[in-house]
């Protein structure tokens, strides 16, 4: 029985690792249902390229980090598919692609969940200026691992040189980028809850559909390149929902998200909530540039016309609020365009409702 249960146990463990069971069938499929898997996730990536056209665009920022996010994803899914196809001709495949195709493959992977949290970041604060102050040297420790791999793979096939404690290294290196990934996603979980305290804006972003598929990924890592394909597709899905509440021109969001943030609130029953009112006649392009560069943090800008717009904060009073005006007086005033916006703070009476509050600032 003892010795069933470790046969079991090896088998899960040679799988779920190496997908090498020594079970010549099961291990012939899992080789070419993994195969198949990837091209499947290739085409659908550049089917959902084509189908949404935004992306292809890049208008909006966070379409760039979106499309960013898709050309590493397919670089990704063409390293490991050359690699499977490599496996499938050994004999004749040149010896490199075996030791650069899963270099590059690792390094892709931990990029893609990097990318994908600074697409959360941003799709939920919009401020740029945020992403690069915060994440100027995220990326270093993927660096850093992928450095240390590459000269170990040098080390083994370059001088033939394979030690125990060489292949050692190898497995604790294979660990160390998958303790990086979760710090990413911890990261993301961190983002997303320290928005709904700061913020209590509604959100169109559900983080479940890009973990579940990258937990997935992890438990049949033979599959993992598409499932962290389907994750970065249903993020970005769910992401989308909003596009109906966004100005096209700015990328702010639109008078109508306003009244539905309004009826949000209300049902929430979250109070307080003030805003600083901006109008620049003949300037409204130039006005929304300066407003996507000093976009205080935990903020929501709002396009109510093409030259008003409106920034609501829960941290937008006192000298927050006459700071945050001052800034962008002075910008303005700076710019090439050299213009004087009238902006002016509002705030929310403490018996009126969010809903009636939005249709003040409307009418």
């Amino acid at each position: 029985m003892i010795e069933r249960m470790k046969t079991i146990a090896m088998f899960f463990i040679n799988l779920f690792s190496s997908s090498d069971t020594g079970y010549d069938r099961f291990d012939r499929f899992v080789d070419i249902s993994s195969l198949s898997a990837l091209i499947l996730a290739a085409v659908a990536m550049v089917i959902f390229i084509i189908m949404n056209p935004g992306i292809r665009k890049g208008k909006r920022v966070e379409d760039r980090y979106m499309f960013r996010s898709c050309i590493v994803v397919l670089c990704m899914l063409f390293s490991d598919i050359l690699l499977g196809a490599a496996l499938e001709f050994e004999s004749t495949a040149p010896g490199f692609i075996f030791i650069a195709c899963p270099l590059l493959g690792d390094f892709l992977y931990m990029l893609t969940i990097f990318q994908w949290m600074i697409f959360v970041d941003y799709s939920l604060y919009r401020s740029e200026d945020h992403i690069k102050r915060c994440y100027r040297h995220a990326a270093v420790p993927i660096l850093v691992v992928m450095a240390m791999d590459v000269t170990q793979s040098i080390m083994i096939y370059g001088t033939r040189n394979r030690s125990d404690l060489l292949f050692t290294f190898f497995y604790i290196l294979q660990y160390c980028g998958f303790v990086i990934e979760l710090i990413y996603i911890l990261r993301a979980v961190k983002i997303v809850r320290e928005y709904e305290r700061e913020s209590r804006e509604p959100r169109f972003l559900s983080l479940s559909a890009f973990i579940i598929p990258f937990i997935l990924g992890n438990l049949f890592r033979w599959y993992d390149a598409a499932f962290l394909t389907l994750g970065l597709i249903l993020t970005y899905s769910a992401v989308k929902r909003r596009d109906e509440f966004l100005d096209r021109d700015t990328g702010f969001f639109n008078a109508g998200f306003l009244k539905y943030r309004g009826k949000y609130r209300d049902e929430k029953e979250y109070k307080g909530g003030n805003g600083i009112l901006i109008e620049a006649p003949g300037h409204g392009e130039e006005m929304a540039k300066l407003l996507e560069e000093l976009k205080p943090a935990g903020s929501s800008i709002f396009s109510l016309s093409k030259d008003r717009y409106l920034i609501i904060s829960e941290a937008l009073r006192g000298s927050a609020a006459k700071l945050a005006v001052s800034t962008l007086t002075e910008a303005a005033e700076e710019s090439p365009a050299a213009f004087t916006p009238r902006v002016t703070t509002v705030a929310r009476g403490r018996d009126e409702s969010a809903e009636d509050f939005a249709e003040r600032l409307l009418a």
